[in-house]
């Protein structure tokens, strides 16, 4: 008898008789039997069960013995094949034996040669399945050991994918996911023929077959039938031929559903490894759900700490008790101080060391916990490199449960950047402040002024050439025209100026002016010009471009007594947000830069502080006004745009001026604009002039030229004159700045009175009444003071006869 009493065997022969006759001598030696006469018929009996040995006629008529041994094979590679043969040689064994036949037997049949070969083939057939047994187990530990060892959940899924692929022999593996939503799942993992095309895919939890899983939480197995691990935008795969979508459940909840597909024709998955790949699922998912909390865990610890470690500003733990150390210190510090992490936790006296000298009291304050918790300190450290930075360091007190306070927490921001900003501001609002004084002060000479440059000449007038007082009064007027300079460049700082700009190129400025520019400075100095060919325009006054290119190479002529190289550049750039944050009123947009570099002696910080203000200067009494930079200055302001000096001691200096760049036409010069040749005239004029010596210098001009002249110290006054005088009023007048009146609104109630009146306002310097930001409105007549005889009478002759 056998020792397998349930062992299945399929014998296949095309002789019907013979084949009856060995299933039923084999049936009372305790084997369960199937006989088939057609090899076709036997293959599709082994697809529906599971079958210990095959013994099969060799020669058949629609299938020989040995192609239904290969077919076998595929199906259940472990199945264990036998030949039968009446013809049998040698030859024939052996190739018998080389497609899996374990061994041969030759006809007519003898039961003594048959149940030996038979006990030998069980046997190779317990050993191959108990290896596939071992292979589970292997299976099952590898899973246990990386649940054990997993660094990271993508780890264990990885191996969960290995182990299902090796212990199940299918063609193609794959974990499906669900998503966070719940509303798809996704291929986290794949192993075999689609692997790479597989990984990552979605797949609806809608209409496919492992969505029926998700939503069963039950084993699926269909054979010849696909497991649907692709979404409907791909065509089903045709070569799978099986498949089983097992869920992998912890707790009730799906983690997730483990593929297995069989792309063999004649080789499905078998049923009988559904229990083991089963067990392999449920370990999969205990070991997915373990990897999944344990990255969860980390994933809370790193999110802490990637906030301090990418934080911008210096995250610190400082213990004081039992002793003195760094618990903690972000990477920034090395950024911010020059001093990495390391050197911190090697070096506990760093905390003081790199306090600057003069802040050290106020650290040791913070130690002895002689302050509010949370609350800020401003420090001066010094970097590495001997830099000093402000630091604003918020520090919390740690205490332990007896309140002794045992370390300091906190957060150091570098706040130099906001220093140079604060100072900046404060230079400006100081700047602001000097420069309306200056205006002020300009406003006033120039009426003084104007009264000693206008006597002046009246008095030349009526003098001889030969006269002996005409030298004095010259001297007089000389003296004045200089002191007229000086209120001009109070005037160009304080940006007071009334400016006319047009659209311009700089380029052409620069070009026009560079023989003056080369005489200026000098044999001594070479004068280089690097002008880009594509720059924008600007809209400035050309008088204005021309003193800024004036007093900077004038400048940089003074910086450089032993020769050198002056340079003058232009370009178009671009401000972004970055440039306008550390740079206090620079708006972002177009720009056009003019630069002016000189290898000179360069300034201290404490000179470059000061550099524009008026009257500063580090030049040898009477070599100097002090009032270049500053006129550079306000022009530039005035003028929308902005002004930074970079210089180092020795070094050399530039100044960049940035202008708005704007996308106007070229203005167009009207070269010929007639100058009156005769100033005298007969109309009458109304004059409003608050300082009575000025009104009446201006009175005995205009007098003088045949005028007749109605005077008002104000305007109240001048408007109570044009409502009483009965003949005509061709021209008014006025200053711009007078007590108690408005001029604008004064202008207007003239206009009102008297339709047809032309103005000529006069002041000594630009006021919001008649121009914008410095700009004169377009069609007001202005003259500025303090002016010549000429000068006013042209202008009056000028504004009579326009129609």
């Amino acid at each position: 008898m056998a020792t397998t009493p349930l062992a299945k065997l399929i014998i296949v022969d095309d002789e019907v008789g013979q084949m009856k006759a060995l299933c039923n001598t084999l049936e009372q030696e305790g084997y369960a039997t199937t006989g088939f006469t057609s090899a076709n018929q036997a293959l599709a009996a082994l697809r529906e069960q599971e079958v210990d040995l095959v013994l099969t006629d060799l020669m058949m008529p629609e299938m020989n013995g040995i192609a239904l041994l290969r077919a076998a094979q595929e199906i259940d590679p472990n199945l264990v094949g036998i030949v039968m043969t009446g013809h049998g040689t040698i030859d024939t064994a052996v190739e018998a034996m080389k497609v899996g036949a374990l061994d041969y037997i030759l006809k007519p049949f003898k039961l003594s040669a048959i149940l030996p070969v038979l006990a030998r083939a069980l046997a190779v057939r317990r050993l191959r399945m108990e290896n596939i047994q071992l292979r589970e187990a292997v299976g099952i530990y590898e899973l246990s050991m990386a649940m054990a060892f997993a660094l990271d959940f993508n780890t264990v899924l990885q191996k969960v994918a290995d182990a299902a692929f090796q212990q199940s022999q299918a063609s193609e593996v794959s974990i499906l996911l669900p998503t966070r939503d719940g509303k798809e799942l996704r291929v986290a993992a794949a192993r075999g023929r689609n692997a790479e095309r597989l990984q990552g895919k979605p797949v609806p939890i809608s209409d496919t077959l492992s969505g029926w899983v998700a939503h069963s939480r039950e084993l699926l197995s269909k054979p010849d039938e696909i497991i649907d691990v692709e979404p409907a935008f791909a065509p089903p795969l045709r070569e799978i031929t099986s498949g089983i979508s097992i869920p992998m459940l912890t707790g009730g909840r799906l983690a997730g559903i483990l593929n297995f597909t069989s792309a063999h024709p004649l080789r499905p998955i078998a049923l009988g490894q559904v229990k083991a790949l089963n067990i392999l699922a449920s370990a999969a998912a205990a070991a997915l759900e373990a990897a999944s909390l344990l990255e969860q865990l980390r994933a809370a610890e790193q999110r802490y700490r990637r906030l301090a470690e990418n934080a911008p500003d210096i995250v610190f733990r400082y213990e004081l008790h039992p002793r003195r150390c760094f618990a903690y210190v972000n990477p920034m510090v090395t950024a911010i101080t020059g001093y990495s992490p390391e050197e911190h936790y090697s070096d506990p006296d760093l905390a003081f060391k790199i306090v600057h000298l003069e802040d050290r009291p106020l650290l040791e304050t913070i130690h002895r916990g002689d302050c509010a918790s949370g609350s800020a300190t401003t420090l001066r450290w010094v970097h590495k490199n001997g830099a000093v930075i402000w630091i604003e360091q918020r520090s919390v007190l740690v205490h332990d449960s007896a309140g002794r306070l045992v370390a300091i927490e906190g957060i150091a921001r570098d706040i130099t950047e906001r220093k140079h900003l604060e100072e900046q501001l404060r230079q400006s609002q100081k700047m602001e402040a000097v420069g309306r004084l200056a205006g002020g002060v300009a406003h006033d000479f120039n009426n003084l002024l104007t009264a000693i440059l206008g006597y002046s000449d009246l008095v030349l007038n009526h003098l001889s050439p030969i006269d002996s007082l005409r030298m004095d009064v010259e001297e007089i007027k000389k003296a004045g025209e200089r002191a007229t300079s000086l209120t001009k460049q109070l005037l160009a700082f304080s940006r007071k100026q009334v400016l006319q700009p047009r659209v311009l190129e700089l380029n052409t400025a620069v070009a026009e002016m560079d023989n003056m520019l080369q005489r200026l400075i000098g044999e001594d100095i070479e004068l280089i010009t690097s002008l880009d060919p594509a720059l924008g325009r600007v809209k400035a006054d050309p008088g204005q471009i021309e003193q800024i290119l004036l007093n900077l190479a004038v400048n940089a002529r003074d910086a450089m007594p032993e020769g050198g190289k002056l340079t003058i550049e232009t370009a178009n750039v671009d401000l972004d947000q970055t440039y306008a944050r550390s740079h206090v009123a620079v708006r972002p947009g177009p720009y056009v830069m003019l630069a002016i570099t000189d290898t000179g002696f360069g300034m201290s910080p404490e000179v470059q502080a000061r550099i524009f203000e008026p009257f500063f200067t580090t030049k040898e009494q009477g070599k100097g006004t002090g009032l270049g930079l500053s006129t550079v200055y306000g022009i530039v302001k005035q003028s929308g745009g902005n002004i930074w000096v970079y210089t180092e001691p020795g070094r050399g200096t530039s100044f960049k001026v940035y202008l708005p760049r704007v996308e106007e036409e070229l203005t167009r010069v009207d070269t010929g604009v007639a100058i009156p040749e005769k100033t005298q005239g007969s109309e009458t004029i109304l004059l409003v002039e608050d300082e009575e010596a000025i009104r009446s210098l201006m009175r005995s001009i205009l007098q003088e030229q045949g005028y007749t002249v109605l005077e008002a110290g104000h305007g109240p006054q001048a408007l109570q004159i044009s409502q009483t005088h009965s003949g005509p009023i061709h021209l008014m007048l006025t200053d711009v700045i007078m007590p108690q009146t408005s001029v604008r609104e004064f202008a207007q109630k003239m206009w009102k009175l008297r339709p047809h009146l032309k103005i000529l306002f006069a002041s000594g310097y630009s006021d919001d009444a008649i121009v914008h930001h410095g700009v004169l409105e377009e069609g007001t007549n202005f003259i500025q003071k303090p002016f010549t005889i000429v000068g006013l009478t042209r202008k009056v002759r000028e504004v009579l006869d326009t129609k």
